[in-house]
């Protein structure tokens, strides 16, 4: 029964992660920056990915900074910790992202939309940690 139980927890939680990747995949910064584009050359896209990686790195910085003062106000004697913590977290997001977003570029050969692959994949990812640390 423990074992029947088991892969319906594990097939629901991959079936809500799919969902989920799929939905971002499909809301995505590059899919809004064609729509936005339109029929403008594909040279377009990568002015408007730049325009929204700034808003997104800026909406980060502010849940980052807004979540270390509220940890700062914290009156503990492990304040310090989740600062610190805080931080790594932080720093680890920033080496996965561009891990990340680099393999996603590469993985498209060398074509011509490799960077649009890169910037796109810096925005989604930015996104998502923003959410992370609001929520």
């Amino acid at each position: 029964m423990r074992k029947i139980i088991s892969v319906v927890i594990v097939a629901t939680a991959f079936a809500m992660g799919t969902a989920t990747a799929q939905e971002s995949a499909e809301s995505g910064a590059l899919n809004e920056c064609y729509e936005s584009t339109g029929d403008q050359p594909r040279t377009a896209l990568q002015p408007c990915l730049e325009r929204k990686a700034v808003e997104a790195t800026s909406q980060m910085t502010t849940a980052y900074n807004t979540l270390e003062a509220q940890t700062k106000e914290i009156d503990s004697s492990a304040t310090a910790k989740a600062l610190a913590s805080l931080r790594a977290s932080q720093e680890a997001f920033e080496k996965f992202k561009d891990a990340q977003c680099q393999w996603q570029a590469d993985a498209a050969m060398g074509g011509s939309g490799a960077g649009d692959f890169l910037s796109a994949c810096n925005v989604d990812l930015i996104r998502w940690r923003t959410k992370q640390l609001a929520d």
